[in-house]
Formats: C-alpha cells, sequence, structure tokens
C-alpha cells in the first residue's frame, strides 16, 4: 500500500503531466475559493501544505510558525503587508507553473536572492501557452492588478478543460463559439468589476486622506488640551498656594480666638463653681434650719397634744364634779319633798 505524499514530494520527481495538473490546479482553485467566500485567508498554500489523495488533492493547514520567505511568497508580504486572498492567488500560480513546468517560477540562494526574484523577475513559459495566460493574471507584482478573486481563476481553468478537450476532437479547428461568448461576458464582467474596485480604490485613497487630515487635525486640538490642561493646572496651582495660604491665617486667627474663648469660658466655669459652692452652703445651711424648724415644731406638736390630753382630763374631771355637785343639791330635796308630803 503507497503511503500518502505532498505535492511537494511528487514534485521532487519531475513535472506533472499537463491534464493531471490541469486536474489538480481546478481542485486546489476550488479549495481556495471555499477558504476566501469563508472570509478566510489560507496564508500558507505551497507544495509542501498540499496532500496528494486517491481522488486528487487535499489543502492542508498552513503552518503554525509563519514567517520567512518561500517562492510562493508574495511580493507584497515582503513589504509588510499582511496576508488577503490575493496573497493567496499568488501562491496558488507559483504552484500551478511548479506543476507544469517541473521547476519553480522563483529561485535563489539566500532569502535577499529569493526577494529579489519575486520582487523582480517574471517565470519563462510554463510549457502550456494556455496556461501561460492564467498563471501571469496570478504572478502579478502588484496585488491590484492580479486576478482578485479565486473564482475567476476556476472559471478561467474550466474554459481552459472545455477548450483542450475541443482541441482534441479531430474536426475541431477553432475554438467553439460558446466558450468564445462566455469568455467575452467573463471578460466584460471582469471589466465592470475592475471598473467597481477602481471606485473602491479612489474612495478608499479619499477616506484614507480625510483620515490623515482628521489625524492633523486631531493632533493639533491634543497639543491644544495640552497646553490648556498646563495652563489649567498652573492656574490651579496658584489658587491652592493662596487657599493654603488663606487657611493657614484662618486658622492661626482661628486658633488666637479660640484660646480667648477657652479662657473666658474657663474664667465663667470658675465663676460658676463659686456660686454653686456658695449655694450649695446656703442650701445646706437653709436645710439645716428646716430641720431645726420641723424638731421644734414636732416638740411643739407633742406639747400640744400632751396639753389638749391633759385638758380633755380636766374637762372630764370638771364634769364628773358638776355631776356630783348636781346630785348633791337635788337628792336632799326630793327627800325633804317626800317627807314633807
Amino acid at each position: 500500500m503507497n503511503e500518502p505524499q505532498t505535492l511537494a514530494q511528487r514534485l521532487a520527481q519531475g513535472k506533472i503531466p499537463a491534464p493531471e495538473a490541469e486536474r489538480y490546479a481546478m481542485i486546489l482553485a476550488e479549495a481556495l475559493r471555499k477558504i476566501h467566500e469563508a472570509g478566510e485567508v489560507h496564508g500558507g498554500v505551497s507544495p509542501a501544505s498540499i496532500q496528494l489523495t486517491g481522488s486528487g488533492l487535499e489543502l492542508g493547514p498552513a503552518p503554525r510558525t509563519k514567517g520567512g520567505i518561500t517562492p510562493y511568497t508574495a511580493p507584497e508580504l515582503l513589504q509588510g503587508q499582511p496576508a488577503d486572498s490575493r496573497s493567496d492567488v499568488f501562491a496558488f500560480g507559483a504552484v500551478v507553473y511548479e506543476m507544469f513546468s517541473g521547476h519553480r517560477a522563483f529561485e535563489g540562494e539566500g532569502e535577499a536572492a529569493l526577494s529579489a526574484a519575486i520582487e523582480t523577475s517574471t517565470p519563462p513559459s510554463c510549457g502550456s501557452p494556455a496556461m501561460d495566460r492564467l498563471i501571469r493574471n496570478c504572478l502579478a507584482k502588484d496585488p491590484g492588478t492580479r486576478w482578485q478573486r479565486m473564482h475567476k481563476v476556476l472559471m478561467e481553468i474550466r474554459l481552459l478543460a472545455v477548450s483542450a478537450r475541443h482541441a482534441e476532437a479531430p474536426a475541431a479547428r477553432c475554438e467553439p463559439a460558446a466558450v468564445t461568448g462566455l469568455r467575452a461576458e467573463m471578460q466584460h464582467l471582469e471589466g465592470r468589476v475592475a471598473a467597481r474596485l477602481q471606485g473602491y480604490e479612489k474612495t478608499m485613497a479619499e477616506m484614507q486622506l480625510a483620515t490623515t487630515e482628521l489625524r492633523g487635525q486631531l493632533a493639533a486640538v491634543n497639543v491644544r488640551l495640552a497646553a490648556a490642561c498646563d495652563e489649567q493646572i498652573s492656574n490651579l496651582e496658584g489658587l491652592l498656594e493662596t487657599a493654603e495660604a488663606r487657611i493657614a491665617k484662618t486658622m492661626e486667627q482661628d486658633r488666637e480666638a479660640t484660646a480667648e474663648r477657652m479662657a473666658r469660658l474657663e474664667e465663667g466655669l470658675e465663676a460658676a463653681r463659686k456660686h454653686i459652692a456658695t449655694l450649695h452652703d446656703s442650701v445646706a445651711e437653709d436645710f439645716q434650719g428646716f430641720e431645726r424648724g420641723q424638731t421644734l415644731q414636732a416638740t411643739a406638736i407633742q406639747s400640744a397634744r400632751t396639753a389638749m390630753a391633759q385638758t380633755d382630763a380636766l374637762v372630764e374631771r370638771v364634769v364628773e364634779a358638776l355631776e356630783s355637785l348636781q346630785s348633791a343639791i337635788f337628792e336632799p330635796r326630793d327627800e325633804r319633798t317626800g317627807a314633807m308630803n
């Protein structure tokens, strides 16, 4: 059982036959089209990232450790621009060229020589005039003049396949009318897309100019704000110093006034203490007098009670004496009246 191999391993054995290379190119273009339509960029298309399978090939993920220059690195990436779908189109063109020609589109000893080749040299024909036009539009140095969408690349490959099959027919000597019309329609659509892209680029340039002007205005505003802040801070520092001096002076004055008030308060408290002591002595003396008065009153009341008791006893003796006297006076008279009767 044959072990799976990468496209790089297969290319090490020589170029790939045109029909097979054309089929590989179509499968690779379709895989990149799906990635771009999902809003993503592969960023690492190379023969080493392509796995050959029984049904064709499979595009693997980009290597985790990005960086370094390869024969499939787009020129704009060498200038520090981020990777986008157009840099994937460039790498696709370099891979397809290698499949048809059997050698790399750009070569150089060391990174400097390889970078110079990518930025300045144009690879020779890949051996297929029909594919040369497609590859030339994929390997354009300026990403703005390069084919912008993998969908366009895929349509061109399909048209080339149709033309190739027609050329193989013995009775055919020219391109089918349907293919010619379809190509013309695609060129028309391409012109419209290019016009729209130019309009977008013009709008972007105007927006960048406006952004630059706005940044300049913002920078000027920042300078003014910084100067105003410095001035306000200086003014605030002066106000704070003045306020601190006033507060210190006020606190000193308040300290003196407070000391004077405390002295007066202490004098008032001392006078109040003396008055309270005098009042206490007076109340104590009055209380003692009151107690003496109560004692005298109690004695007087007791004497009055004793006198009343003595008076009551005397009255009772007087009443008894009167009763005895009355008896002594009236009883002899009654006896005398009886004797006389």
